[in-house]
């Protein structure tokens, strides 16, 4: 899967990390369209099973924020750069599996989240002379609003924190898929987009290029905030959750408006009984100044895409549209 590495390493992304793929490439819905379908059905059953069957292992703390920034730690592990591998070039199965390991991550992120897994509101169905706990449409709703969001933030911090350690350069990127770092030189990378365009990467440069020095000035203003883990967390947070509120309004601006309100009641007790301080409205706001690149990148790029669309420039759907609004 991986072409033009500087090691050798298997040919499949599925090889590659030793799981299946969860994401299906398939013909076009009917004869008539020309579209090609991508199912994500799969997907969307595997996390729902995680939240479902809940958190890997146990974990305690004072509060909900407290336990969040646990299981993120869990999730977040320290780089071994003995496991760093090169790649030059961007397709269909690196698109895929970043899609899979991202959503993986959150659904796992979201079982240390006491206060969402409650908002099943205990909902049963019979089956099989049985019964069943399922998921709220609200908390699959929630899933594919934090995601993508939630996942540009937490590779913006690992990025800054390479950076800042000296690990990878201005030019470099570095991504996380399973135990393995992925480092990009984002000057030599090759994107091939022929699985869902008829356009080149270049010719698509049409409707705005990438801006590096805006990713290089949001990972240099991270770098220097240099958050703790409880500061991360908390701007994962709220990112997703006033992203969330935004987009879907009604119950779930509801709810989102009400977590953000107890996170930030932990956040405080965070700061005066843990850091001993006592004004941190200066650090807020740098949290909050990343927190608005983040979401005006993830606006800029909706606007740009809903512009391709009108061109027609891509030639295949998804089976869940609405979990790649923000992509």
């Amino acid at each position: 899967m991986f072409e033009n590495l500087e090691r050798k390493i298997p040919s499949s992304m599925s090889t590659f990390t030793g799981r299946p793929n969860l994401i299906i490439y398939c013909a076009p819905k009917d004869e008539k369209s020309d579209k090609k379908l991508i199912d994500v059905q799969f997907l969307i059953e595997k996390a729902s099973d995680i939240l479902l069957n809940g958190s890997e292992c146990p974990l305690f703390a004072s509060n909900s924020l407290g336990k969040l920034t646990l299981g993120l730690q869990n999730l977040r592990k320290k780089p071994d750069l003995s496991k760093t591998r090169y790649i030059t070039k961007v397709g269909q199965e690196e698109t895929f599996q970043l899609y899979q390991y991202d959503v993986m991550k959150v659904a796992k992120w979201l079982t240390y989240f006491d206060e969402f897994q409650k908002l099943r509101h205990s909902l049963k169905v019979r089956f099989c002379s049985s019964f069943i706990l399922l998921l709220t449409v609200l908390q699959m709703d929630m899933l594919k609003g934090f995601w993508i969001i939630w996942s540009r933030l937490e590779k913006l911090a690992t990025v800054a924190a390479a950076r800042r350690e000296g690990i990878c350069k201005e030019n470099q990127v570095m991504l996380e898929i399973e135990d393995d770092q992925i480092m990009v030189d984002t000057n030599k990378l090759e994107i091939d987009l022929s699985w869902c365009s008829r356009y080149t990467f270049e010719q698509l440069k049409f409707f705005g290029e990438p801006e590096p020095n805006r990713i290089n000035y949001m990972a240099a203003t991270m770098a220097h905030l240099k958050p703790t883990d409880v500061e991360l967390t908390f701007m994962l947070c709220q990112l997703c959750l006033h992203h969330v509120g935004k987009r879907y309004q009604g119950e779930i601006l509801e709810v989102s408006e009400r977590l953000q309100e107890s996170l930030s009641n932990d956040l405080h007790d965070y700061y005066a009984n843990q850091m001993n301080m006592r004004k941190y409205s200066d650090r807020l706001a740098s949290m909050m100044k990343v927190n608005n690149l983040v979401q005006q990148g993830i606006l800029q790029r909706r606007a740009k895409v809903e512009f391709m669309k009108i061109f027609d420039v891509f030639y295949v759907e998804y089976s869940d549209p609405e979990m790649f609004v923000d992509y």
